[in-house]
């Protein structure tokens, strides 16, 4: 038997929690070679670079416009068994790191 739900296969630990959910019914007309994302700051579409980050039980996904560095989407996960579990260090870092801008090199 074969399962396709991402949510399932992340469980079983052989997915993880970005995986990738298209959306049919909006397009920006990016592709997967070369997305395509509304960046707030140059308010246009534009080319975005993909970031991930993956320790312990922390994870962060960051996408982040080709044109003037900013963050366009980001993401951070922190799996636990219990909602009593305090966060960590490691998850405060993740944070930070999902909203800090890329610095181009021109």
């Amino acid at each position: 038997m074969d399962i396709l739900s991402n949510g399932y296969k992340f469980r079983r630990g052989t997915g993880s929690p970005f995986d990738a959910q298209p959306n049919t019914s909006f397009d920006l007309g990016g592709t997967e070679q070369k997305p395509v994302q509304w960046c707030t700051h140059c308010m246009m579409e534009v080319q975005v670079g993909t970031e991930a980050y993956n320790q312990n039980q922390v994870w962060g996904k960051k996408h982040w416009c080709k044109r003037c560095g900013g963050v366009t989407a980001s993401a951070v996960y922190f799996h636990v068994g219990s909602l009593m579990t305090p966060g960590t260090p490691l998850l405060d870092k993740a944070i930070a790191w999902a909203g800090t801008r890329k610095e181009l090199i021109k």
